[in-house]
């Protein structure tokens, strides 16, 4: 199969990374790469899982700009690196964007980055994600293919068969294979059972897949969604040595049945769900295998009486490169903890105690707590004080229940404890002004006050604790 033509010759880097024999942190900002000699062998870098111009509602508009710095850094951080250490191939498994419609700002700068990379004369492999595909083909096409329009990438987009792309490096074959998710599957398919065709790879050394497809046995509990069996993987492993997987946030490597099976992880955290989440990227570096004698090489089944040489597979080496992620922390105070002595000053001075200018922090009440406390907490100033202190805060009273201490006035059913309801709140309030008004005049305000309040009160709902990779 001829070279592709989308990008330059190869030219590697003369500058690299010290490697370390464990993960490789790079710091916010990280290092820059210092001059050295070019790599010993055929590299790629892998990431994943950008989610470029993801939005998220309760951020100021300042906010939410400074946070989308943050997610392009991450991935500027990977490009950066394929650049110094001369990588001679660059592959992105899916969710580049977080949604199929970014923003002009965004696809320029990301635009501005796959140039780069073909510039230094690295090859870019794109494939779209469940964010940044749209989930009717017959409209729109994922944003990715902007970057093959221009010649600065090659990107898969047929879902029903693995597309493959074979490079010459260093006089080994390299293939690489992609396969985008399906957005019609059901959560009972298997991708790779339903494909139009087998997966059948080139002849080549080594020969690698790309997906963004959930895995058995790595799928959140809540989700539901197509996910590739391990059967599946193992009966490929005659036609693919390593599979790079997107979409679930986790970084791990793995042996299915013969092949290797790598998630990079994120490259920036997305909610506080994935507090414990290694953000970050691989790099795979490809050896020649070892060479073996045929002593009895055939042309058209008779020997001709010379030695022949066949070529491996090639030897393929992974490791994680650990990305820095914005600060995200998660404290939570247990609402028996809290004073009715002034339980606004003591939770604030806990906020205090645990702030960062440039942290996303997230503080959880949990438990019961007296009704003449809880009266008592001045919330406004607990996220006002949170918010000063912290890039973003955010106050989690979803586990907070009111206990009232007041003999006959608690529902029986709940043991004289029930969960904090704004609206329930505004509610009890409005009722207590109403019984207290000096007349009907006074009483139908309120009355007509609390019912147009109520009717426009839309409570909001923050399922920041499930991570990406949970749902389809």
């Amino acid at each position: 199969m001829p070279r592709s033509l989308y990008w330059p010759p190869n030219t590697r880097s003369m500058a690299v990374i010290s490697s370390e024999p464990t993960d490789t942190l790079l710091k916010r900002p990280h290092p820059r790469p210092q001059p050295g000699a070019p790599p010993a062998m055929p590299t790629l870098v892998f990431a994943s899982d950008s989610h470029l111009n993801k939005h998220y509602a309760r951020m100021t508009p300042d906010q939410l700009a400074k946070r989308r710095e943050y997610l392009r850094d991450g991935l500027e951080q990977t490009i950066d690196y394929a650049i110094g250490v001369g990588a001679d191939l660059y592959v992105h498994g899916g969710d580049l964007f977080d949604g199929p419609n970014p923003r002009a700002v965004e696809l320029i700068w990301a635009a501005r980055q796959f140039k780069r990379l073909a510039e230094a004369g690295v090859r870019s492999y794109l494939i779209g994600g469940n964010h940044d595909i749209p989930k009717s083909r017959q409209f729109g096409a994922t944003p990715q293919r902007l970057f093959q329009t221009m010649g600065v990438a090659r990107v898969f987009t047929d879902s029903t068969r693995v597309e493959w792309d074979v490079a010459q490096i260093d006089g080994l074959r390299i293939a690489i294979g992609g396969l985008p998710p399906d957005p019609r599957l059901s959560p009972d398919d298997d991708p790779f059972a339903v494909l139009d065709e087998p997966i059948q790879a080139p002849e080549a050394e080594a020969r690698i897949l790309v997906t963004h497809y959930a895995v058995e046995g790595r799928l959140h509990p809540l989700a539901s969604e197509a996910t590739i069996s391990h059967a599946s993987i193992a009966a490929v492993s005659e036609q693919v040595d390593w599979l790079l997987v997107g979409h679930i946030h986790e970084a791990t490597e793995m042996d299915i049945g013969g092949v290797r099976v790598l998630f990079p992880g994120p490259t920036e955290r997305m909610s506080f769900g994935e507090l414990d989440v290694r953000c970050g990227f691989a790099q795979l570096e490809i050896a020649p295998g070892p060479e073996h004698a045929d002593d009895d090489r055939r042309i058209d089944g008779r020997s001709d009486g010379r030695t022949s040489v066949r070529r491996p597979r090639a030897v393929i080496t992974g490791r994680h490169i650990h990305i820095d992620p914005q600060p995200m922390r998660r404290e939570t105070l247990r609402a028996g903890d809290i004073p009715a002595d002034d339980p606004t000053a003591w939770i604030v001075a806990h906020v205090r105690a645990v702030s960062a200018p440039d942290q996303i922090l997230q503080l959880r009440l949990d438990g019961p707590l007296p009704r003449e406390t809880y009266h008592q907490l001045r919330i406004r100033d607990v996220i006002a004080a949170g918010s000063d202190l912290n890039f973003f805060f955010d106050l989690d009273r979803r586990r907070l229940t009111v206990r009232d201490e007041t003999a006959g006035l608690a529902p029986a059913a709940t043991g004289g404890v029930e969960r904090v309801s704004a609206r329930a709140e505004i509610a009890r309030v409005a009722a207590t002004m109403a019984a207290n008004a000096e007349d009907d005049v006074a009483r139908s305000i309120i009355d007509e006050a609390r019912a147009l309040v109520l009717d426009r009160y839309a409570p909001m709902i923050v399922d920041d604790d499930v991570p990406e990779g949970a749902t389809s």
